[in-house]
């Protein structure tokens, strides 16, 4: 039986109606955003890409571009001028940086510990952090572990100006130590497998900061107050897309790595072995009550107290203005068992 043209007509009209937004509601724009990382690829940069790869960012209507960092002091810098929306960026550089003028705020913490750590080889004297005094270390200038080693050297009880300092590039870490061109690299515990593969694993010798009094936030994501101010539901976006990457990340590592190499470049043994590494920052009592990214006010209180009484920079701000948790998701994003 054939359809009448006035019952087609009427079914299209419909049809087309349906197709349409519902009165006041548009289609939510596309908005480019910036992630600037705070060092080169590593394996705990796998969860954007994840997010990247599986269309996360874009369910959120984000299209993200993630950038190569050269340690937090920078990612810091790049986020307070606006060259970046986002960053990652050490929690206590954050505070630094605050302090001295670059409005940025912590949203949502990553590792719930300090990875800062000294490597070296294991005949160059050094097998306490206090024997680093007339010792050669090299270290970015804008690396965290530079910005943050005169609090440590307090705490340990040295004057860090007995220490001479290398400025080198990120990527030159491992062959500076492995030449003997310094007696010292800092970098993060995490960092472990790329050393080894050009120190033997019984010659390095590898120091945590966090076990010789140094408890401090680490990693976190930051954006600047205007953000806060003029775009919240846009970091709402982003940290969803973000933290739904972490998690898949934590259950998944091996296939993230396999991710972040369809980006870039990278041996998957040796970034896995360095993601399995950085998970276990991840284990945290906070994160299991509060979700992925929850900001522990106490922990960030530590922190900030910690860059005011030893990095010599006047903190005038109180604890309250240097993070929030306001826009992590709702529900929380549950830490998975891995």
């Amino acid at each position: 039986m054939k359809t009448k043209p006035i019952a087609l007509a009427a079914l299209l009209l419909v049809l087309f109606a349906v197709s349409l937004p519902a009165e006041g509601e548009k289609e939510q724009e596309i908005e480019k955003v910036s992630l600037i990382l705070n060092w080169k690829v590593v394996g705990d940069h796998a969860p954007y890409f994840v997010a990247l790869k599986k269309g996360w960012y874009a369910e959120e209507a984000l299209e993200v571009d993630i950038q190569l960092g050269k340690g937090s002091g920078f990612a810091v810098q790049a986020v307070g001028t606006g060259k970046a929306d986002f960053g990652i960026a050490d929690a206590a550089v954050a505070v630094t940086g605050r302090a001295k003028g670059a409005e940025v705020r912590v949203v949502s913490a990553l590792f719930a510990k300090s990875p800062n750590c000294i490597h070296t080889w294991k005949d160059s004297g050094i097998s306490h952090p206090r024997d680093l005094v007339g010792k050669t270390v090299g270290v970015p200038a804008a690396d965290t572990q530079k910005v943050m080693f005169p609090a440590f050297a307090a705490i340990i009880g040295i004057d860090p100006d007995q220490v001479k300092f290398v400025n080198i590039d990120p990527a030159a870490k491992t062959a500076a130590l492995a030449t003997r061109k310094v007696d010292a690299i800092f970098d993060l515990y995490t960092g472990i497998p790329f050393h080894r593969k050009a120190i033997p694993a019984d010659q390095l010798v590898s120091l945590l900061w966090a076990d010789y009094g140094f408890q401090a936030y680490s990693n976190c994501i930051i954006t600047t107050d205007k953000m806060i101010e003029e775009n919240p539901d846009l970091i709402k976006r982003f940290l969803k897309a973000s933290l739904r990457g972490w998690e898949w990340t934590l259950r998944n590592p091996e296939e993230a790595i396999k991710i972040m190499a369809e980006y870039h470049p990278l041996n998957i043994e040796d970034y896995l072995a360095n993601l399995r590494l950085v998970m276990d920052f991840f284990r945290s009592d906070d994160y299991e009550k509060n979700g992925l990214g929850h900001i522990d006010p106490e922990a960030m209180a530590a922190t900030v107290g910690l860059v005011d009484k030893y990095m010599g920079v006047d903190v005038t701000f109180s604890v309250d203005e240097m993070y929030t948790n306001d826009f992590l998701p709702k529900p929380k994003i549950e830490l998975p068992d891995f």
